[in-house]
């Protein structure tokens, strides 16, 4: 880790406005993490992607980690009518803007449902920058692994209409847990451990028709095509 850690870090000192690195590294981490999330929204055709759209995405990784068996990054997220929304990400992506290594369009203010203003865009990846990053994070095991699974759950994503991508949390079995209103947080690996979602997600793994056995990708799947469903009322 401590040898990708560095190798990110040479090459993000190529990009201007670069910050000086934090002595445990959890800022690469999470920027590795976050230009893997934008890479899959690349390959899902969800790019270039808006705000809310890259916060659920993110919250969709986190939520449903445990069927792909990858740790969960975060375990926890304050739940808003507008839907998930994490403040140290949105830090980070304004930081890789300013480095170069994400690219911002269609800039503008919105009004959200709780009545806050904020900066919306569109984001996608500079590749000048991004693909040597990409290279590199692949060579790792647990860094693939990560990479393979949120590819294939953008995938999944991407089936929805953006109005069923911005509502797809309305529907999702931890962050729209009746007892838990609007203003606190949604704990599901951080003390609570009540990870409805991915337990939903894995209930799928014997309902394939001919007692076939779900992969891993179809649980994923399986999981956004049911939230599709609430949304539609079908």
């Amino acid at each position: 880790m401590a040898c990708l850690l560095g190798t990110v870090w040479t090459i993000l000192t190529m990009a201007d406005s670069a910050p000086h690195i934090d002595d445990n590294g959890d800022c690469i981490r999470r920027w590795i993490r976050l230009i893997l999330l934008l890479d899959a929204a690349e390959s899902a055709g969800l790019a270039p992607i808006q705000v809310l759209q890259l916060h659920i995405l993110a919250y969709m990784s986190n939520v449903l980690s445990p069927v792909w068996d990858i740790p969960v990054f975060d375990g926890k997220v304050l739940k808003r009518k507008g839907g998930p929304f994490y403040p140290s990400l949105q830090s980070d992506l304004d930081r890789l803007v300013g480095m170069g290594v994400v690219i911002v369009s269609h800039i503008s203010h919105e009004l959200d449902q709780d009545q806050r203003w904020h900066l919306e865009g569109s984001f996608r990846l500079h590749r000048v920058f991004a693909d040597g990053i990409l290279q590199r994070v692949r060579t790792f095991r647990d860094e693939y692994e990560l990479s393979h699974f949120v590819k294939e759950l953008a995938y999944a994503l991407s089936a929805l209409s953006n109005d069923d991508l911005g509502s797809a949390t309305k529907e999702d079995a931890t962050y729209a847990d009746p007892m838990i209103d609007a203003g606190n947080v949604v704990d599901f690996a951080e003390w609570a451990k009540m990870n409805y979602s991915a337990n939903a997600a894995q209930n799928f793994k014997h309902l394939i028709p001919g007692n076939a056995i779900a992969t891993r990708g179809e649980m994923l799947h399986l999981y956004v095509y049911h939230l599709y469903r609430r949304l539609q009322n079908v």
